[in-house]
């Protein structure tokens, strides 16, 4: 069976000048096939296997699931995933699904939206009485200039390096929830090395700059 799917954001606020298309853009654009109890195969812009651990925290619709960030590796949203899911584990075992997932190099200019080849893998267990558990994490190679921990001004210009500096990104995450009953609860935990964006405000040469770049790690609690 082929499946397909698009999502896009728009801003209902704008004119219909200059700032027309100002904040619009694709959030999910994928397609795939299932293949019965042998699971499904898709590719394009999706979320990635990192975020079926976070996710389970992010279901306020202004706090929550805040380590999730879009482009941010597997993460969140972000381009050129290809990803595998099995769900009841190939109609033998009800409530525990897994995925595997490649995501293809993505070069961009802007280092806090770049990554490098990786893979990351995921694996979840409900049971009958809606008590589950949830465990991800993904690997990714970093682009020269998010290895050099480039940190960049507001414009984009380098401004400094050496921070969150490393060949390597990784994230891994645990999650637990109740959902039965009309109630919902969960709790997660976290850790991203070399993977989790920071902003902050830095002073060179006299002048102050805001400045993005990455955590050397990070620890979330959510």
């Amino acid at each position: 069976t082929g499946y397909g799917q698009w999502e896009y954001n728009v801003q209902a606020n704008n004119s219909e000048g200059s700032d027309a298309q100002s904040g619009n853009k694709t959030r999910l654009g994928f397609a795939g096939l299932k293949f019965g109890d042998a699971g499904s195969i898709d590719y394009g812009r999706n979320y990635g296997v990192v975020y079926d651990a976070i996710g389970w925290t992010d279901m306020l619709p202004v706090f929550g699931g805040d380590s999730g960030n879009s482009d941010n590796f597997m993460n969140g949203r972000s381009t050129g995933l290809l990803t595998y899911r099995n769900t009841n584990f190939f109609g033998l075992v009800d409530g525990w699904n897994f995925a595997v997932q490649y995501q293809g190099k993505n070069d961009r200019t802007d280092t806090r939206r770049a990554n490098g080849d990786g893979w990351g893998v995921s694996s979840s267990y409900t049971s009958p009485i809606g008590v589950g558990i949830v465990g991800a994490y993904s690997s990714s190679d970093r682009t020269n200039n998010q290895a050099q921990g480039q940190i960049l001004d507001k414009n984009g210009n380098v401004i400094a390096t050496g921070v969150g500096a490393g060949k390597h990104a990784e994230s891994w995450a645990t999650a637990l929830k109740y959902d039965a009953n009309n109630i919902y609860l969960a709790a997660m935990y976290g850790e991203m090395r070399n993977a989790a964006p920071i902003s902050s405000a830095i002073t060179l040469n006299g002048a102050a700059n805001s400045a993005n770049g990455y955590a050397n790690k990070a620890q979330i609690i959510e």
